[in-house]
Parts: structure tokens; C-alpha cells; sequence
């Protein structure tokens, strides 16, 4: 299952060219442990997912959506990296996916070296949802434009000061509390103050159906 406080979940890297298998089989010695969160775009649109195992050429993963054998999909990393496939297996909430190329998976998976005063985020997915945000005393309606475990970007009339302490309200989602870490004309970004659980996040993603749509073209 997923870890219900953050993505730092162990991803199994595979020295073979294969699809990783559906998990009947054991991990051998040639498998090497890391963690890693990344993006799913699908023609249902953009969720979260967590790779459990990844190999030149595929990986297995965690999922929230009803994709099917034969969905072609997108997978980005925190690299930004974008590799590309089409699922070969399902199972409950797991999917293969074979990819359309061998990748190196070193390029793909190690993230820039960040610059000062830089930290890495948890991958945020694009939304175009209704809520609401307090600071204060007022309330505002906003409009949630991406989130991730860790923060959101929303739009809004007044994106008040830099280091404001927020509440933001998202239905079907717990009451966000957080400060207001940059603004841009009628823009903000909000760091929360503790991480979402990633399966409360997904979930809410995928039952929402609220991922916008990207194009697919291999």
C-alpha cells in the first residue's frame, strides 16, 4: 500500500531491459532501492503515481485511475524527465507499462542539483477546482489551479503578503493550514504546513476526475 504521510516509498530499480512483472515474483540482488513520486498523463488527464520499480525498459507502478492494457501514457519525473509507453498489465491499483524506448534510467531519475535557497518539491498536478481560502479573519473564494502533498497554486482577488498564515478549504480534502510563499498578480503559491497523506491526494485526484487532459502523440 501507500505510505499515508509522503511519497518516500521504495522504488526498485531493475538492471534487466524487461517490463517489471506483476509482483508475484521476488526482487533479486540486481534490484537497488530508491524512492520516487512522479506524474501520470493519460488521455483521463494528469494524477499522481508511485513507481515501484523501474527498469531500461519499464517500470511498474501504483495508480488511482481505471487505465486499461494498450492506455498510452506519460510519466514525469522530478528530473523532468518525460518518458513515454503504453500499459501491458493491470492489476489492482498496479500497472506495467512498456516504454516506446530503452531509457537511461540515471538520466531519468536524478534530479538538477538544486541552487541556493532551492528546495525540491513534491510533483504537482494540474487542477481547476473550486475552494476556499482564510486568512485571517476573511474568507475568499479561490480557484486551485495545481497541488501536490506538499503546497498549491491558487487564483484569487486579494493573494495578500508574502509569509501570511492561510487555511485553504477543498472539498474532500482535510483543512489545509499554510503560509503564503510567493504571489504573482492574481496568483499564489501556499506551502503547507504538514505533508498530505499521497494515497488522500491521489485519491482525491483521481475520484475527482479533475487532471487536465494532455495530448499523447508518441
Amino acid at each position: 500500500m501507500f505510505d499515508h504521510r509522503n511519497d518516500k516509498a521504495l522504488t526498485v530499480i531493475s538492471m534487466s531491459d524487461d517490463v517489471p512483472p506483476a509482483p508475484e515474483r521476488r526482487a533479486d540482488a540486481r534490484n537497488l532501492s530508491i524512492l520516487k513520486a512522479a506524474i501520470l498523463r493519460t488521455a483521463l488527464g494528469e494524477e499522481l503515481c508511485l513507481v515501484r520499480n523501474i527498469s531500461r525498459g519499464g517500470l511498474m507502478a501504483h495508480i488511482f485511475s481505471d487505465l486499461e492494457v494498450g492506455d498510452a501514457v506519460k510519466i514525469e519525473f522530478r528530473s523532468s524527465k518525460i518518458v513515454r509507453g503504453r500499459v501491458v498489465w493491470r492489476r489492482p491499483e498496479l500497472m506495467g507499462v512498456r516504454f516506446s524506448q530503452f531509457i537511461d534510467i540515471a538520466e531519468v531519475l536524478t534530479e538538477s542539483t538544486p541552487t541556493s535557497g532551492y528546495v525540491a518539491r513534491a510533483p504537482r498536478v494540474a487542477v481547476s477546482v473550486p475552494a476556499r481560502l482564510r486568512s485571517g479573519a476573511r474568507y475568499q473564494p479561490v480557484a486551485l489551479a495545481n497541488i501536490s502533498q506538499g503546497g498549491a497554486r491558487v487564483y484569487l482577488s486579494d493573494p495578500g503578503r508574502v509569509g501570511d498564515d492561510v487555511v485553504l478549504s477543498v472539498s474532500g480534502l482535510p483543512v489545509l493550514t499554510g503560509s503564503v510563499r510567493w504571489r504573482a498578480d492574481a496568483c499564489a503559491g501556499i506551502a503547507f504546513n504538514e505533508l498530505l497523506a499521497f494515497e488522500d491526494v491521489g485519491r482525491w485526484i483521481s475520484s475527482h476526475n479533475v487532471g487536465v487532459a494532455t495530448g499523447l502523440a508518441e
